[in-house]
């Protein structure tokens, strides 16, 4: 059941994401049949400019044909989901179901969930969505990992910092509340260990963190030495931190649903107490080094700049 570079296709979705925008890389000169599923005829178009080489699909995957769709022939996905859709749980179901269909019909041997760190808090709705989907998944029968990363670290505003003369990070939650983030390299690198050693990693759930619980005031800290100059903290009210993330996640006209804006206004609540915490351990027991520190993200980003 080795993989063949040559011969199998494996399917990425959400693949204009973020996830998907350090892994694609890794992959793409690798793997001979690659196919990027996307929601938008814009993605498509960027990424069919950017890897040529790749199949591009335009697809819904709440629509059970859509997913048939774009799994025919797949020997491996990587199911991402879109962020805090309101139907994000349904979409997962209809993917599974299409992919129980392939693994029976056609040639599909691994599923693979981005699913989120811990999926049992209730009170955000995004990672009660996730939850539902990986019990789904558990039960279907199929040869599945799911991989959970945590809060992102790759969104930090960086450039907007360091090429400020006066720089001041704009906060939406509390700032002394702590966070275990996942850089989104260490994530990449883990999904195509996954990918490449497919079924050494049958069954199996891994959390994904690149660092230890660390407070966003901390971070700035440690960015504004790294730039040479104090970045201040302006605390935003509480729904101009909603319209800005409704806005970053469903874009400026879009009519965002009440269960996207509920599902927003709920994060930033939890954010703002408890925080998302977690242990790199595992994350870098799978990428076989040691997942990167805030500070190593910070030097590599400023070098990027300059």
């Amino acid at each position: 059941m080795s993989v063949d570079f040559e011969k199998d296709v494996i399917l990425l979705t959400c693949a204009s994401g973020k996830q998907c925008s350090r892994l694609i890389p890794l992959l793409y000169n690798k793997w001979r049949h690659i196919r990027l599923a996307v929601n938008s005829a814009a993605s498509a178009q960027r990424l069919e400019a950017e890897y040529p080489n790749a199949t591009v699909l335009q697809a819904d995957m709440a629509r059970i044909e859509d997913a048939q769709r774009i799994l025919s022939g797949v020997t491996s996905v990587l199911y991402i989901g879109p962020s805090a859709h309101c139907h994000e749980t349904e979409m997962g179901f209809t993917m599974i179901d299409a992919a129980r269909r392939e693994s029976q019909i056609g040639n599909l041997k691994h599923f693979i969930y981005s699913s989120v760190l811990h999926p049992r808090i209730r009170k955000l709705l995004n990672h009660d969505c996730k939850r539902y989907v990986e019990e789904y998944l558990v039960e279907s029968g199929l040869d599945y990992t799911i991989v959970q990363p945590s809060h992102i670290l790759d969104p930090f505003p960086v450039e907007m910092l360091v090429k400020s003369e006066s720089p001041v990070f704009p906060a939406s939650f509390n700032v002394n509340v702590k966070f275990s983030f996942t850089v989104l390299q260490d994530l990449a690198e883990a999904f195509e260990i996954i990918l490449e050693e497919r079924e050494k990693h049958f069954l199996a759930e891994y959390t994904a963190c690149s660092t230890g619980p660390i407070s966003y005031a901390d971070v700035i800290e440690i960015l504004s030495k790294e730039i040479g100059k104090p970045i201040q903290i302006q605390q935003r009210e509480f729904y101009e931190s909603a319209g800005q993330l409704q806005t970053l996640i469903a874009g400026k006209n879009a009519d965002v649903s009440p269960g996207t804006r509920d599902t927003i206004h709920r994060l930033l609540l939890y954010y703002d107490f408890y925080g998302i915490k977690g242990n790199p351990n595992v994350l870098g027991w799978l990428i076989r080094r040691r997942p990167t520190s805030v500070q190593e993200y910070f030097q590599r980003r400023i070098a990027e700049l300059n």
